[in-house]
């Protein structure tokens, strides 16, 4: 990508007259992909993983008991 700009008047301002702009976009050269291809135990650790994340959560809540004063709760 290249990208130019040329304005007339270098200062900001709103309105600026006789901004002008040219992008070029060109395609890259062909490249081997980044990421190789995913292995049958790839796709089997993935299905596993989305199994276990549709399963409900357990509840790890608990309640304890605390003292404040001569008061229990």
């Amino acid at each position: 990508m290249r990208l130019y700009c040329h304005a007339d008047d270098p200062e900001p301002g709103t309105g600026d007259h006789g901004e002008r702009h040219l992008v070029q976009l060109w395609p890259a050269p062909q490249t081997p992909p980044v990421h190789s291809d995913i292995s049958e135990e790839d796709r089997q650790a993935r299905a596993e993983y989305a199994a276990d994340m549709a399963k409900p959560v357990e509840d790890y809540t608990a309640a304890y008991p605390y003292t404040y004063g001569d008061e229990t709760g």
